[in-house]
């Protein structure tokens, strides 16, 4: 069999496991309870529905800023009008699940044409990579890093065979899924200059810029619409946000963000290795040291990789939000291919995949990597079920997931938070990261909601409320509550009230 075969075998055989894997995988849970899984819904409705694209959550219906329209686009053909916002919702997940095995082919041939991989090694080490809980999260809910990845792999392919022009084209389309895209289209322009000169740079600039400028473009002449409380609530965009924690506490964004960053990095490769959460951290930490070594060692010969890889870590690195685990499932697979070429020992490569290909097999019939998914699903429905008839019709209601309580219940919404992620950094909890009574009053303001829900989810509201609570009596009034420490508060937002930013 000629060397040819062998790759379009592999590359076959990555697909189909691609796919099995989507048709054994679980989904006894509901989709959208991460948050921006239900905003890509939303924005994939407004785009199918009313041709627009604006957050339809909100009253008055803002244009979108903070995600690219590439993503929703996809979405969008799957959504049905007509069909109902929970039906549709669930609908979506079925996109990640068809595009498993193109992505799991992506990733092979990445492995055998930019990292030098056999052909067999690098279907199974696409597959395992694809299948290992660091990336079935993202791919059995409707999230936008599995099809980002997959442009990923194909622009890095492009861009080792010297096809420059078509390696920025598939990049810059990736930004249109995932602004942290970015680097790697960078990346294609930087080296191309570097080993050919600026003139052949041009032209890979000039095709990345014209398909990524309509967007900057839109970017740049709507950010002044959108209310200014949304934009520092996680809806603006990416560069506001960061300047905002840079704003108020530049020492902590420039230093604290990245020295506790690191380790967390590094200490996420090491779990995704070993699948879950089971082992020691110093052991999470050497595994993640060597996967760093081997990455570095393999990408050396390989810059487009390297170099877009480097400016993709310093962004994480730096970003005032502690979420390594969904950065690194944006680039697992490849990383794993990666590491696997990295070896010294080449005959060790077929035992490492092995190993890993075992403890992916585990943890998939475990079902890791659809926890959270399952556990978020059965708190977020009941509590829906709890508050649908306790709710007055077209009540604007203030919540921690705006997009999943409009898709479910049918009401207007606003956050009930505003991201200060920053000061989980400065004080080491989050009682404070998530806004407090002067942040939820700014919404009160702004949206004039009638009602606020708390959620068991997590901190974003509740440590507000209280806060809200004391330094304004009467803002608040008490409707509804579960032991678990879910709540229902009627808003009095005609009260006297000027509440500071001070700690519960």
């Amino acid at each position: 069999m000629s060397s040819w075969s062998k790759a379009a075998l592999a590359v076959a055989l990555a697909a189909l496991g691609g796919w099995a894997a989507a048709a054994l995988a679980p989904r006894d849970f509901a989709v959208g309870t991460f948050q921006d899984d239900a905003q890509y819904a939303v924005l994939a409705k407004a785009l199918r529905e009313q041709h627009i694209y604006r957050s339809l959550e909100y009253p008055g219906h803002p244009p979108e800023l903070k995600f690219p329209p590439g993503w929703p686009a996809v979405l969008a053909l799957a959504w049905k009008p007509g069909a109902g916002d929970t039906t549709n919702l669930d609908r979506l997940r079925r996109v990640n699940l068809v595009l498993v095995g193109p992505l799991a082919a992506a990733i092979a041939l990445a492995g055998m044409l930019v990292f030098g991989l056999p052909a067999a090694l690098s279907a199974v080490a696409a597959v395992a990579g694809v299948v290992a809980p660091a990336e079935l999260t993202w791919w059995t809910i409707p999230m936008s890093e599995p099809f980002c990845l997959a442009l990923l792999a194909v622009g890095l392919v492009l861009a080792e065979t010297g096809r420059t022009r078509g390696a920025a084209a598939t990049l810059a389309a990736a930004v249109y899924v995932r602004n942290v895209a970015a680097p790697f289209l960078l990346a294609v322009v930087v080296v191309t200059a570097w080993k050919q000169g600026w003139r052949r740079a041009v032209a890979p600039a000039v095709i990345g810029l014209a398909i990524v400028a309509p967007w900057m473009v839109y970017v740049a002449s709507t950010v002044h619409t959108v209310p200014h409380v949304l934009a520092v609530a996680g809806y603006g965009t990416y560069a506001d946000l960061f300047k905002q924690g840079l704003a108020a506490d530049p020492a902590t964004v420039l230093v604290t963000v990245p020295w506790i960053n690191a380790p967390m990095v590094v200490q996420a490769l090491g779990q995704a290795l070993l699948g879950w959460h089971w082992a020691p951290r110093l052991v999470e930490l050497a595994l993640g040291v060597v996967i760093t070594w081997l990455v570095v060692r393999a990408g050396r010969g390989h810059p487009v990789f390297w170099i877009g890889l480097a400016l993709y870590v310093l962004t994480v690195l730096w970003w005032p939000f502690p979420q390594e685990d969904r950065f690194l499932g944006s680039v697992w697979p490849l990383l794993l291919v990666a590491a696997l070429a990295g070896l010294p020992w080449t005959r060790a490569r077929w035992g490492v995949a092995a190993a890993f290909a075992a403890l992916v097999v585990v943890s998939f019939a475990q079902g890791r990597g659809v926890e959270r998914h399952r556990e978020r699903s059965r708190s977020t429905l009941a509590l829906a079920d709890s508050l649908r008839p306790r709710l007055p019709a077209g009540a604007v209601l203030s919540v921690s997931n705006p997009p999943l309580v409009y898709l479910q219940l049918g009401h207007p919404t606003a956050p009930n938070w505003r991201e200060r992620t920053y000061r989980w950094y400065e004080r080491g909890y989050w009682a404070t990261a998530w806004g407090l009574g002067d942040d939820l009053w700014a919404i009160v303001r702004a949206f004039h909601p009638d009602y606020l829900i708390i959620e068991r989810r997590g901190a974003e509201g509740r440590y507000a409320a209280g806060s809200l609570m004391r330094q304004c009596p009467g803002a608040l009034e008490q409707v509804w509550s579960t032991p678990g420490g879910e709540y229902l508060f009627k808003i009095h937002g005609d009260v006297a009230c000027a509440p500071v930013a001070v700690k519960p």
